[in-house]
């Protein structure tokens, strides 16, 4: 960690510390630095924004309803648990709301090999996240994302397949991987925050 990073850190710990104690400036710091990824987050998920924004506010407010917890208890980052509740808030929502069953996604396959834990871990989080938009995506574009990238079907098979043209196939795709690029700059950002 460089010098600047353990400056951040230890800034933030003041923050939640303070937090723990019910200062709302502490509270108001750390909602304004962390409320737009927060909604951003979610929004790649749950691709409805007025929802999404929902979702963030009830964040920020469980985190104050909560805050004697940010003190000398198991949590080590502010950002590291924000993101975990951002992913199972949108995780719930979609449960709710959405005919998807989140067992019938297809399985993230187990890695060996030499990755550190870290590694692994944001391995991971990130196949669940890619595989949260695409069920989130239009069920044409879905189901042919997933019959190229997941069964690997060549365009012309998938386009024969469904009875529409190749350019159409290549089209979904095309916005397909634009969606997904959008939404895993997003990811990331949000996700390294709280390493």
């Amino acid at each position: 960690m460089s010098r600047i990073d353990d400056m951040a850190h230890e800034y933030e710990h003041r923050l939640m510390q303070r937090l723990s104690e019910g200062d709302e400036k502490a509270f108001r710091e750390l909602f304004e630095s962390y409320y737009p990824k927060v909604r951003a987050f979610v929004d790649c998920i749950v691709k409805e924004s007025d929802t999404a924004e929902d979702i963030a506010q009830d964040i920020f407010a469980k985190i104050w309803e909560r805050r004697e917890f940010f003190w000398g208890g198991e949590i080590r980052t502010f950002g590291g648990y924000i993101y975990k509740m951002a992913r199972n808030a949108a995780l719930n929502h979609i449960r709710r709301t959405v005919n998807i069953n989140l067992a019938q996604i297809p399985q993230i396959e187990e890695r060996v090999g030499d990755e550190s834990f870290e590694d692994e871990y944001y391995a991971r989080e990130k196949e669940l996240f890619i595989r949260l938009v695409v069920c989130r995506m239009p069920e044409q574009r879905r189901r042919i994302f997933e019959m190229s990238r997941y069964l690997g079907l060549d365009n012309q098979t998938i386009a024969d397949t469904l009875h529409i043209s190749k350019k159409t196939v290549e089209n979904h795709l095309t916005l397909a991987l634009k969606e997904l690029r959008n939404a895993l700059a997003v990811f990331s950002v949000f996700f390294f925050i709280g390493q």
